[in-house]
């Protein structure tokens, strides 16, 4: 695992580390991206790096898991529904991406290769980054394994061919996804703030998309029934920026106008009906813009409840 990953102090939830990927036999695997070298400059904040170790440590307070490993986790009481929600599923934490200077090549491959090796063990993949344009390595390296539909909830379209003299930023990673032989298709949900190239490149790859004023004013289900279509296996990518900027200051690009977060979960579950969803990420948690670590606990509040409608 060395080549790959690195493990952190404090795992997600309190699940267990583990030190090879080999040896993975749980439902669920997290896997810290401390990546901002993706981010487009002049201008952005960086900080994304600082996302993964932010939400290992807010997420203690989310869910408990059994002491033994096979045990799975405790899980958590849902008053909403009246019910127990997550217990038995087994989850293991599988440590960071090793993320070595401006080696941008090197540590694409090394995320795409840690992901491959997650989803070939059966594990759904939640990824936590980390700039956004971590996700088409990800990506890349789950499709390597299992086709997928793209799902990429964002208030940004990331669809620049090139910016700033890369390919490979934050700004463009979408694009590259929907480039990607592997990718059955792509739908861009919840977006507000989208030049007018990045939504022409969109319809000419035949990109799905809705704004966010279509999921409030239509309601999440009716826009992603209608635009989502049913699948053996989707990868979801979650952009804080997504929400209202009230609700995330800790993330790279706030928007105002934005959904709320029962609007979110609402979309997410939609989603979630649609196919089985593999694996999902959340991108440009930074923690710096944020010293009250609000925008980590909604985060890691976002991984508990779309894992629990995964396996409810």
């Amino acid at each position: 695992m060395s080549d790959v990953l690195t493990a952190g102090a404090r795992t997600f939830f309190g699940v267990p580390s583990v030190a090879d990927l080999a040896d993975v036999t749980a439902q669920v695997a997290f896997l810290g991206v401390p990546f901002d070298g993706g981010t487009p400059q002049p201008g952005n904040r960086t900080g994304q790096k600082l996302g993964p170790a932010a939400a290992r440590q807010a997420s203690w307070e989310q869910f408990a898991y059994a002491e033994s490993p096979e045990d799975g986790a405790i899980g958590w009481y849902d008053i909403e529904a009246d019910r127990d929600r997550l217990r038995g599923v087994t989850m293991v934490d599988a440590g960071d991406v090793v993320i070595q200077g401006a080696d941008d090549h090197g540590n694409f491959a090394r995320m795409r290769e840690a992901a491959n090796r997650i989803v070939a063990r059966g594990c759904v993949l939640v990824a936590v980054g980390g700039d956004h344009s971590i996700s088409f390595p990800l990506v890349a390296g789950v499709a390597a394994h299992r086709r997928v539909e793209m799902v990429h909830v964002d208030a940004h379209a990331d669809f620049w061919d090139e910016l700033d003299g890369s390919r490979l930023t934050g700004a463009s990673q979408l694009r590259r996804i929907a480039e990607l032989a592997d990718v059955l298709g792509v739908t861009a949900l919840g977006l507000r703030n989208v030049e007018r190239e990045e939504a022409d490149g969109m319809r000419e790859l035949g990109v799905r998309f809705a704004t966010t004023l279509d999921l409030i004013d239509r309601g999440p289900a009716a826009v992603v029934n209608e635009l989502v279509p049913i699948c053996d296996a989707i990868y979801v990518s979650i952009d804080l920026d997504a929400l209202d900027l009230g609700l995330v200051p800790g993330t790279t690009l706030p928007e105002p106008g934005g959904l709320s977060y029962r609007e979110l979960r609402s979309t997410l579950a939609a989603i979630a009906r649609r196919g089985e969803i593999v694996a999902f990420d959340i991108a440009e948690l930074n923690p710096p813009a944020d010293s009250s670590g609000a925008t980590a606990r909604l985060a890691t509040w976002l991984i508990t409840h779309l894992l629990s409608e995964l396996f409810d």
